[in-house]
């Protein structure tokens, strides 16, 4: 068994490095070590980067019983999402579970998550003033959150749903915001006050309220809803079983997680891109004006916004909110990528690395929406921001229909202007967010007919 080359300094600071500033960290191994590489990283051993489409492949098409996605993802996660969710599940049991939660991320339930997403966004920004600077990054975690509450969770005004509302955004932005949970070693509860012990604490009150919410539903009719925890208190196994109360607040918990913070910051690099590049904005608008017009934006209008959706499609590639995405851990020892790697290694998809590849993609460095028009469905090897395989992310049409809703409605019914001259990107737990938000200023509503029908 051996483990590719990587970096000889203690295991300590490369995990503070990774943690910390991982694109140097990365480039400075690919530039010495080649197209894959290992670092170790403390409490959680060796993990190997796979830069190369065809090493990906390798992983995302290999035996899922060897290579086991629940098991890596629950090392990161599952402090906060439990252990009985399709996202910590492998085998047969993620199987199973995938089916049942496939049906309501497609079909007709899409439109009225197009309605929820732009009236949200709509009354989000509606709110801003002229000459107002906004932190979009807060901006975006707010919508994305709104959209899920009422998309997924079903909350309405009451004082009960409002309470469990602000403690799932609490738990959204300060549990996957901690770079803690990249550093298993360190989640050590020492109190409420602590670090790790103050997310405890929000998970606890969390589920407090969400297992009572849980409670309140399943005594309640469900004819006629249509969020999706009212569609998953309904379904059922082969076996005729439903889900357990814990069960759905794994799951519902995971949808929170992975469709607030994810999307909330694609969006605040998708809206930076956008203002930093004056000719892509002005192609974006034209296109709204074109398609969309005075009516308001629907599911229709969405295939037809063909640069919008290239855009989308490149600020994923350019701007990836993580420096990996989707990850295995090896129950026996297996090649891969031309290395014997023995088993409890690590191997994830540096796909911060992947999207700068000269040989895959021309001009890498350069932000160029172009390359994606006509491309309905890029290369799964080499366009990875949803994972890939037969893990690749339930909600990623969503979370593409939820980018484009936002993008459309605010750069068509609103003047902005950066106000800094470069955005930086910074370390957020996880994620790698444009530093300072990027604060940006609201110069008005635009002044002719918006192609959200807004003035």
């Amino acid at each position: 068994m051996s483990l590719p080359p990587g970096p000889q300094s203690a295991a300590i600071f490369q995990t503070i490095r990774y943690v910390t500033k991982p694109i140097p960290l990365l480039e400075e191994c690919r530039a010495k070590h080649g197209d894959i590489f290992t670092l170790k990283l403390v409490g959680s051993g060796d993990w190997v980067f796979l830069t190369k489409p065809e090493h990906l492949k390798e992983m995302f098409t290999g035996e899922p019983e060897v290579l086991h996605a629940g098991e890596a993802n629950k090392s990161v996660f599952g402090a906060i999402t439990g252990s009985s969710t399709v996202l910590t599940m492998d085998d047969k049991e993620h199987l199973a579970r995938r089916r049942l939660l496939l049906p309501p991320f497609h079909g007709e339930r899409m439109q009225e998550y197009v309605d929820i997403t732009r009236d949200i966004t709509l009354a989000r920004a509606g709110s801003w003033g002229a000459g107002q600077v906004v932190t979009m990054q807060a901006e975006t975690q707010r919508m994305t959150c709104d959209v899920i509450l009422r998309a997924v969770f079903g909350l309405d005004d009451s004082a009960d749903g409002k309470r469990l509302g602000d403690l799932l955004t609490r738990l959204a932005e300060i549990g996957l915001g901690s770079p803690i949970l990249l550093v298993p070693a360190l989640q050590i509860d020492l109190g409420r006050f602590s670090p790790w012990g103050k997310i405890v604490h929000i998970i606890e009150q969390t589920d407090e309220a969400l297992y009572a919410e849980i409670r309140r539903r399943r005594t309640e009719p469900i004819e006629g809803k249509s969020d999706i925890m009212s569609l998953l208190l309904q379904v059922k196994d082969e076996e005729g079983n439903q889900l357990s109360d814990k069960e759905l607040r794994d799951e519902l918990v995971t949808m929170l997680l992975a469709g607030h913070e994810t999307t909330a910051t694609g969006l605040a690099w998708a809206f930076e891109r956008a203002l930093a590049l004056p000719d892509v904005l002005a192609k974006l608008r034209a296109e709204l004006d074109t398609v969309v017009g005075s009516e308001p934006l629907s599911r229709s209008h969405l295939p037809k916004l063909e640069y919008l959706d290239a855009f989308v499609k490149e600020t994923l590639r350019f701007r990836p909110i993580m420096p990996i995405g989707g990850s295995r851990k090896l129950t026996r020892d297996t090649k891969l990528g031309g290395y014997d790697l023995p088993a409890g290694t690590t191997v994830t998809n540096c796909l911060y690395l992947l999207h700068r590849r000269p040989d895959v993609y021309d001009d890498a460095d350069e932000f160029r929406p172009e390359r994606f028009i006509g491309v309905k469905t890029p290369n799964p090897y080499e366009w990875t921001p949803f994972g890939g395989g037969i893990r690749r992310c339930i909600g990623l049409a969503f979370a593409l229909l939820e980018m484009k809703v936002v993008l459309a409605a605010v750069l068509g019914g609103w003047d902005l202007e950066l106000t800094v001259p470069e955005v930086a990107v910074e370390r957020r737990g996880f994620f790698m967010a444009p530093e300072g938000g990027p604060p940006i200023r609201v110069v008005g509503p635009r002044r002719r007919t918006s192609s959200t029908g807004v003035g």
